[in-house]
């Protein structure tokens, strides 16, 4: 049966004094702040009011996010991140137990060692474009996180470049933390944004919806693995979900990161990765690579998490590199590269239907007349 592994970043089977204080706060030792559910699990949301038995392992808190991190679905298994904070957060300036998963991002993106580089999160763009056919085309789309370089600008173009006044642009500038400098009798924006490019997408595992009555959805689950880590169960993971949102933007968001003279990298459990191989057409072991390509596909794993002595806070040490063209031989009959994703791995034989539609009931009968 699914357990979560960690909660509120600590093993949930070496919990100590510190992973209590910790929890205490709600805290995410990965983003160094409190735990924001992933950014996408405010419906999981554990109202302390609810539930008087949580007030003592959260004393003072209304609401806190359920934090789990990952969750092992048997013994002995690797465990499956089901949040991005736990794989790699680019906020704030310190390590946080992720220095190695930075590193081998830097390294893949040939980023300079030692220069100072931006990230900004959740970055958000809607935009009407043209193809090369003057159609008009939209793009819709939130990169998780995007590195970028900076490099001095004139108020004065920033200011034409997003359609505001001076003083508009420079109470942006202000408010965002921009370095202002006058030269010249002209002022300038020392630290704008600008090449190198670099998109970061972040794809952990979803989980399934959970049952209530077995009080396996995930604020339940949280719920029962804080008050009684024991006895509590865990949601399941919903694979295909991963995988749908996943190829529905790899290409395209690799491609933009192209069109800009830039590069994006996935970043995946090693885990993920695996069930990627084996259930598309996408061999990801012909892929290693060590230097960037078209598609970039960093994948980091746990390694033998059961070794002795265990850390009560894992830094994940292993990864793989993937990397190659999203589309090879085009002109070839049959089109190979990171589009194979989108393919399937193998058919099933038709004698699978039939044993799936032999053990159902029909749903109804239909005649043409």
């Amino acid at each position: 049966m699914s357990k979560i592994f960690e909660l509120y970043g600590y093993r949930l089977d070496c919990w100590n004094a510190k992973a209590s204080a910790n929890r205490e706060k709600a805290w995410c030792p990965f983003m160094n702040a409190e735990c924001d559910g992933g950014g996408n699990r405010y419906l999981s949301a554990l109202d302390i009011g609810k539930n008087p038995m949580l007030e003592k392992f959260f004393p003072g808190k209304k609401i806190v996010q359920s934090g789990v991190c990952s969750l092992r679905l048997r013994d002995f298994e690797q465990p499956w991140i089901v949040c991005p904070r736990r794989l790699l957060s680019l906020r704030g300036q310190q390590a946080n137990y992720q220095t190695y998963v930075r590193e081998q991002l830097m390294k893949c993106a040939n980023l300079e060692q030692g220069k100072l580089y931006r990230a900004w999160s959740e970055v958000k763009m809607k935009v009407e474009t043209t193809n090369d056919e003057d159609e008009a085309k939209s793009f819709d789309y939130t990169f998780d996180y995007v590195i970028a370089g900076s490099n001095r600008k004139k108020l004065s173009d920033v200011a034409t470049l997003v359609g505001k006044g001076l003083r508009a642009t420079q109470k942006i500038a202000e408010n965002n933390q921009y370095t202002l400098a006058f030269r010249n009798g002209e002022l300038w924006i020392d630290d704008f944004p600008s090449d190198p490019i670099v998109i970061v997408e972040i794809m952990t595992s979803s989980t399934s919806g959970g049952d209530k009555k077995k009080r396996t959805q995930i604020a339940m689950a949280c719920e029962d693995a804080v008050i009684c880590p024991e006895s509590h169960n865990g949601p399941g993971i919903n694979y295909r979900q991963v995988w749908a949102r996943m190829v529905s933007q790899l290409i395209v968001k690799s491609q933009v990161g192209l069109a800009w003279h830039g590069k994006t990298f996935w970043l995946l459990q090693d885990v993920l990765a695996q069930y990627i191989s084996s259930t598309t057409a996408l061999d990801l072991s012909k892929h290693i690579a060590q230097t960037a390509d078209e598609v970039n596909i960093l994948a980091f794993g746990y390694g033998d998490i059961d070794a002795e002595p265990l850390a009560p806070i894992i830094e994940i040490n292993n990864s793989s590199f993937y990397s190659g063209l999203i589309t090879e031989n085009a002109t070839a009959s049959i089109s190979k590269g990171f589009v194979e994703i989108v393919k399937i791995g193998a058919p099933p034989d038709k004698e699978h239907l039939w044993r799936s539609l032999f053990k159902k009931s029909s749903c109804g009968n239909i005649v043409w007349e």
